[in-house]
């Protein structure tokens, strides 16, 4: 099965009931490595820092702007109606700008600053639906790739490279939904970089924003089970960590506290952060993911308008379906559907995922 197929039937796993699926082996984990730098912050390779790279991204959101010449020698990271353009192997199939055929003036009017590379080369994200409907084709055939589900395509992509497809996307939703000044309500207009919008009438500068949630794996005292709740927008079988937004006013030991103590009726003793994740579903969302201890001696009172289910589960429990998603999530899930196997963890790519994961190395 090609790596093509692979994700159709991830899809079907995911979105569809009856789907059976076959995988022998995965994509192993793709790990990021710094290069050393010496004293001046200049890496020993020769390529810039990281310092230099965060300087040069806010001179061009602050004060230069994206010029013809800056997006001329930058490369980019297609979406064609929110779905990124990838590779078969379903890494990002980035373009050159005169791949693309369009007027430096559509572009700027439809792209943002992204981010930039070790080497220097600025990076951008362009919605390419309003540049005519032969453009898509081309650059398909071009790149060898295709438009790909976003949120399916965020558990088969590296993690260097979901992060920059998560951004994006993010961004352009906010964009979207925020054409007026939220302070007259005149209209407003985007920055060259998208970093920002400026209202026409009274000036007032707005950014883009994103809400906290936190999200938590729950153990009891004795730590020998795990408590894992699923949703029922949630692929059948998946048991997850319990998740929800930080409310006005709440710190986040204390969100974590009242979404524990709403959704399943268990007091939390201790809260330690370990993480956090950017994520763009349902909108920009700062995924904040933390360890509980709870006594486990308190009945379970599951708020049914929230879970569709909540239960403990034994460490090995845990451990045998994350050992089984991490060497086959396909085969995994179709076990699920065929009454086999009667749950799996998060698959990588979710902060779920990390944070269960973290907590049986360490326990």
């Amino acid at each position: 099965m090609n790596s093509r197929n692979v994700f159709r039937a991830l899809a079907g796993a995911i979105r569809f009931n009856g789907t059976k699926l076959n995988r022998s082996q995965w994509y192993s984990s793709r790990k990021c490595h710094s290069n050393s730098k010496n004293e001046s912050g200049q890496t020993n390779s020769g390529q810039l820092s990281y310092v230099q790279r965060m300087k040069m991204l806010q001179n061009l959101r602050e004060k230069t702007g994206m010029t013809e010449e800056v997006i001329r020698n930058g490369k980019c990271l297609l979406y064609f109606k929110g779905d990124p353009l990838l590779t078969d192997d379903f890494e990002i199939a980035w373009m050159d700008f005169a791949d693309l055929c369009v007027e430096p003036k559509l572009f700027l009017e439809n792209a943002l600053l992204l981010g930039m590379t070790d080497a220097g080369q600025f990076q951008f994200a362009v919605q390419i639906a309003g540049f005519g409907p032969e453009l898509k084709q081309a650059v398909i055939n071009k790149s060898q790739g295709n438009f790909t589900d976003f949120r399916l395509s965020l558990m088969m992509m590296s993690t260097s490279e979901s992060a920059l497809a998560s951004k994006a996307k993010a961004i352009f939703n906010w964009h979207r939904r925020n054409t007026h000044c939220a302070k007259c309500g005149s209209p407003s207009a985007r920055n060259s970089t998208a970093s920002c919008r400026t209202c026409h009438k009274c000036e007032e500068v707005w950014y883009p924003s994103l809400s906290p949630v936190g999200i938590v794996l729950v153990a009891d005292s004795l730590k020998t089970k795990l408590l894992l709740v699923r949703q029922g927008r949630h692929p059948k079988g998946m048991y997850s960590c319990i998740a929800g937004y930080v409310d006005s006013g709440e710190t986040l030991e204390e969100g974590i506290r009242r979404e524990v103590a709403e959704e399943v009726g268990l007091t939390v003793l201790s809260v330690d952060y370990k993480a956090s994740q950017h994520w763009s579903f349902p909108t920009s969302n700062l995924m904040i993911g933390c360890h509980a201890i709870v006594s486990g001696n308190e009945a379970l009172d599951v708020d049914t308008s929230e879970l569709e289910d909540a239960r403990w589960f034994t460490v090995e429990e845990v451990r045998r379906s994350l050992n089984a998603i991490k060497s086959n999530p396909l085969e995994t899930m179709s076990s699920v559907k065929e009454g086999t196997n009667n749950f799996f963890v998060p698959p990588r790519g979710t902060l779920a995922h990390a944070l269960i994961d973290s907590w049986l190395i360490n326990n």
